[in-house]
């Protein structure tokens, strides 16, 4: 039994809104999910879009972990969690709890907490996916309605799915689909799904795309737009969710010394609010790479950091990509010395928050942190062949989890 003062204390603590609310926003996630079973009014408070967001303010979306894809032929998806905190905040069953739920789910899209999925298999007589908004901290997911708006007269396939959520600027999520038209070779239109109306519209009219921008992945997130990255590597399309409205950004020319024929993107991500890009410019077996960023109103690409990776190479010599199909020869069409070196980049961390920056790297059966300051690495987990014959884990197969309190409803 408590005193009489401290109990007295405590039931003027639990009273006073104020006070309460700053002491819950400090605890973290976990803590949290077992104290919305203490009241009404605690589980009123901790769901209220005013809590969330200031705990979105404060935690700044810290980047727990990675769920890898796997690249398979098995009809149900099979996924790899990456554990980048060394707390016990995260259990990947969060993930497994929904796989059991909903089969054959795949994962589209990241964004700031929340998952984009579809049925793997599934499709219905319109050629549609059924979509889910997953939010795994909290175990919670949304079946998506049917759209309203799809054509019933012509044919169409979804090239792209897309979800942009800031949760700093808002609670409300939208779902961009990019719809492509098999009856009009090259006509697209854009979709929307708002979870503020529950409902989808149709935005703009129907559009002829460049014939090297490609929408086959879901595009990026990022300072309010959604972009692509085109097949030429010349430009960015990027659609700005507010104001409707798809655009071009160019993308830095091959650099001097480094082009070796056509450039290759092995990165193209977002980490808190910092958009990067890199090239692989030649195929040698030489590591080496440049981590591009754009500033954030779009007037230019810098340099961030110049990478080598030979020491990791060095360290994991076994590592070497004996497999590859492609031809490799020098500008004399020689064939070099060596091997091109096997790795892929699943995350840019960009030392935010007096964090060390680093990279999350990828080499068979292995995922490594690279600290990009004093180029020492160490290994993060051992992990499983992600195809049959060994190809690597690639950006677009890496999907951020991030701790968030953000309603799906």
């Amino acid at each position: 039994m408590l005193p009489e003062s401290s109990s007295l204390s405590f039931a003027t603590l639990v009273n006073n809104i104020d006070i309460l609310q700053q002491i819950l926003l400090r605890l973290p996630l976990k803590s949290l999910f077992l104290f919305k079973s203490v009241s009404k009014q605690w589980f009123s408070l901790i769901s209220d879009p005013y809590f969330v967001h200031c705990y979105s303010l404060q935690r700044r979306l810290s980047v727990r972990g990675l769920f890898l894809h796997k690249n398979s032929f098995t009809s149900n998806p099979e996924f790899e969690f990456i554990r980048l905190t060394s707390d016990d905040c995260f259990s990947y069953n969060t993930m497994s709890a929904l796989l059991d739920d909903l089969s054959c789910l795949r994962i589209e899209q990241s964004c700031n907490g929340l998952l984009c999925c579809r049925d793997y298999k599934q499709m219905s007589e319109y050629r549609s996916y059924t979509y889910y908004i997953y939010n795994p901290s909290i175990k919670h997911y949304k079946v998506l309605p049917m759209s309203n708006y799809l054509p019933k007269d012509r044919s169409f396939s979804v090239a792209s799915v897309g979800l942009a959520f800031d949760p700093i600027k808002s609670p409300y999520y939208q779902v961009v689909r990019v719809l492509r038209y098999s009856g009009a070779e090259g006509f697209y239109q854009i979709e929307i799904y708002n979870s503020k109306t529950s409902s989808w519209r149709l935005s703009g009219d129907v559009f002829s795309k460049p014939d090297d921008l490609t929408f086959y992945k879901s595009g990026v997130y990022w300072n309010g737009l959604l972009h692509w990255i085109s097949s030429s590597t010349e430009y960015l399309g990027c659609f700005d969710v507010g104001g409707e409205v798809l655009k071009k950004i160019s993308v830095p020319p091959m650099i001097s010394g480094k082009g070796r024929g056509k450039r290759k993107v092995i990165y193209f991500g977002e980490y808190k609010g910092h958009l990067h890009l890199i090239f692989e410019y030649d195929i040698t077996s030489t590591p080496c790479f440049d981590i591009l960023e754009m500033d954030t109103d779009y007037k230019c690409w810098n340099i961030k950091y110049h990478v080598n990776l030979e020491a990791l190479a060095s360290a994991y010599p076994e590592k070497r990509d004996s497999d590859s199909d492609e031809d490799i020869v020098d500008d004399d069409g020689e064939e070099p010395d060596g091997l091109p070196y096997c790795f892929s980049i699943l995350l840019v961390r960009d030392g935010v928050e007096e964090e060390s920056p680093n990279l999350i790297i990828h080499v068979p059966e292995k995922v490594i942190c690279y600290d990009l300051k004093d180029t020492s690495f160490e290994e993060i987990q051992d992990i499983s062949p992600s195809f049959l014959g060994g190809l690597q884990y690639q950006w677009f197969n890496a999907y951020q989890y991030i701790e968030s309190l953000a309603s799906v409803s």
